[in-house]
């Protein structure tokens, strides 16, 4: 009896010990755990009283938030889970479990210690991004009176200017809001290099509205200018000149001279537009490629000019020529070389080989000399001898 007692005391005295903090902290578990459903069903009527999700979403009839996966869900079941922790750690700290523990509440402590810092943060952004939906809709709305010129624009028919420039208000309103909320966290291995961006793009920011105005100007100015001259050339006559080359089959219907000539000024206005956009951007290396590219476009458009003209005037010699009874054949070599000269001009003004066209004209012009010099030596050889007796006739009557 006395050695069952010697092993039933010590047990028992453990049990009362214990039990007076088991039963506290399963009373603590209970009333901690109805006060948790109380408080997230309180927050929840709260957040949905407020409307958040809907406020978030702006009222539009495509961002509808689905149940239970809005900002408000998300919040409420933080909140629970926060609250469910803090009592499991009240409880155990109840029954006195304190080594285990310890990791956990520094992790807990340091949590609670950024929680001011993330509710703020996510006020600001909360915040931020109303305030960003709602300029963006005012925006979008006092603009959608340029979507009735979009044909006008040439601009794509689901294209909305309107909706597009309250996208960039947006983006330049949150942005830099969100960035501020990331410096509330205080972690700058993601704010330092948000707000270095952030710093860079709104310096940027004149020169590109900049680049976009000289762009859009350039556009219009073109459009116009475009317009014009494709008029005064069709009054002209100019469509008619392809008929006058035999190249009809290749302008027909829309598809005319005129409006040729007047898509080339366009790419004209529209690259030097470009060139001085790419300057306000700064942009060395490309502004020096579309330079350069510019005065290729313009050796390529006099060389072609050239061969236009060339042509035409090959052809009224061709009819010249054979309305004065020449041979057909003098008048087709006539045509051959009027159009040989004009293609070495074009491919000279176009800076295409000029060794190659100056070699290759060269020689031509050696051949036809050649050829000239001894057709007429052997032609006229006779008669070259004659002259020659004739002269020493001359010489010996004297």
């Amino acid at each position: 009896m006395e050695a069952v007692r010697e092993f039933i005391d010590p047990f028992l005295n453990t049990i009362g010990e214990y039990l007076p903090n088991a039963f506290g902290a399963l009373i603590v578990l209970v009333v901690g755990w109805l006060l948790i459903e109380l408080l997230t069903k309180g927050l929840n009527a709260l957040l949905g009283k407020a409307k958040l999700d809907e406020k978030l979403c702006c009222g539009k009839e495509e961002c509808k938030c689905q149940a239970g996966k809005g900002l408000s869900s998300v919040l409420v079941t933080v909140f629970r889970y926060l609250l469910l922790l803090c009592l499991l750690l009240l409880v155990l700290d109840i029954l006195g479990v304190k080594g285990v523990l310890d990791p956990v509440l520094n992790m807990f402590n340091q949590f609670m210690a950024a929680i001011p810092n993330i509710i703020a943060a996510l006020l600001i952004a909360i915040i931020g991004y109303i305030i960003a939906k709602t300029a963006s809709s005012v925006v979008a709305t006092v603009l959608g009176s340029l979507d009735k010129y979009k044909a006008k624009l040439g601009l794509a028919e689901g294209f909305s200017l309107a909706r597009f420039v309250g996208q960039i208000v947006f983006i330049f309103v949150f942005v830099p809001v969100l960035i501020a909320a990331l410096d509330v966290l205080k972690i700058e291995a993601l704010s330092k290099p948000a707000t270095d961006m952030l710093q860079s793009l709104m310096l940027a920011v004149p020169k590109i509205l900049s680049a976009a105005i000289i762009l859009a100007v350039a556009f219009f100015v073109g459009r116009f200018v475009t317009t014009v001259v494709s008029d005064l050339l069709k009054n002209l006559g100019v469509d008619a000149i392809p008929g006058k080359l035999g190249l009809e089959s290749s302008f027909s219907g829309k598809f005319t001279l005129s409006k040729v000539i007047g898509g080339v000024v366009m790419f004209f206005i529209m690259l030097a537009a470009l060139v001085s956009a790419v300057e306000k951007l700064e942009m060395a290396k490309l502004s020096e490629l579309l330079g350069q590219l510019t005065l290729f476009a313009g050796d390529i458009a006099l060389g072609l000019v050239i061969l236009v003209i060339g042509g035409l005037l090959a052809k009224a010699a061709h009819g010249a020529m054979r309305a004065t009874g020449t041979s057909p054949f003098m008048a087709g070599l006539a045509r051959v070389a009027i159009i040989g000269l004009v293609v070495a001009m074009g491919l000279r003004s176009m800076g295409i080989a000029d060794d190659i066209v100056r070699m290759a004209f060269g020689l031509t012009l050696g051949g036809v000399a050649v050829a000239f010099a001894l057709s007429f030596g052997l032609g006229g050889r006779e008669a070259a001898g004659k002259q020659l007796e004739d002269w020493f006739s001359k010489i010996r009557g004297k």
